[in-house]
């Protein structure tokens, strides 16, 4: 986040959308066939509840929305997913997290219609701001480092909003081992801020835009074409 000009990667895609969406649905799509032969599979998601734009962090600037996918049907150089906004780092982040969303709702689907469904489970850490030099905000900082020092010190010292990588990283075990996690099919469990300092753990609606499942089928075909991934053994995408 925060760069004023796209970032891209090796094949030329925004590095957002790349990173936090392409990248994950490439791997997804790669381990399908080991996770059909497992045991007791599941796939675990990492989404943010700024992919909503009545959240409280996705009404800040401007909101996710993906249009018609026009940049992203585009291919290499795209700046956008809609093809139309000019970039926004923002908007490109919760864009790449509406995308998560998106994509766990369609590969819940396809695998249910490939006879061989599992838990798909999207969720939404809530704000997470560490103390180290890492982690989230790391790339912002240095393009703006006391207005994220100022930004971390009320949200997360002063009002304490955040939740610490701690307790994140024993929610996302906890979804990846506990059976309580394990019925098959699509769900979003959010880490919502119920008051100052308290966090509640809880199954949640993603946004109107998140359950539109013709976009959704729309993004998989388009994304999958792009990692050159159009077909998991034989099945049909």
């Amino acid at each position: 986040m925060a760069p004023p000009e796209p970032r891209r990667s090796a094949q030329g895609y925004e590095l957002t959308i790349a990173v936090n969406h392409l990248g994950h649905q490439a791997l997804a799509m790669r381990l399908i066939p080991l996770l059909e032969r497992s045991e007791d599979p599941r796939v675990v998601i990492t989404a943010s509840e700024v992919h909503d734009p009545g959240s409280p962090g996705g009404r800040v600037g401007q909101p996710a929305g993906l249009g018609d996918l026009a940049g992203l049907r585009a291919g290499a150089g795209f700046s956008m997913v809609d093809g139309r906004t000019p970039f926004n780092a923002d908007k490109a982040y919760k864009d790449s997290k509406l995308c998560n969303l998106l994509f766990a709702l369609e590969l819940a689907r396809c695998l249910d219609r490939w006879g061989t469904a599992m838990p798909v489970l999207a969720w939404s850490p809530g704000l997470v701001i560490p103390r180290s030099s890492g982690g989230f905000f790391r790339t912002s900082r240095r393009h703006n480092e006391w207005g994220q020092r100022l930004f971390a010190l009320v949200a997360r010292d002063l009002l304490h909003l955040t939740a610490t990588p701690q307790q994140a990283g024993a929610l996302l075990a906890e979804l990846a081992t506990a059976p309580a996690y394990g019925h098959p099919g699509f769900s979003y469990h959010c880490n919502r801020l119920i008051g100052p300092g308290r966090l509640r753990f809880e199954p949640a609606e993603p946004s109107p835009e998140a359950q539109d499942g013709a976009l959704a089928a729309a993004l998989w075909s388009a994304s999958a074409q792009l990692v050159g991934l159009a077909a998991i053994s034989g099945h049909p995408c």
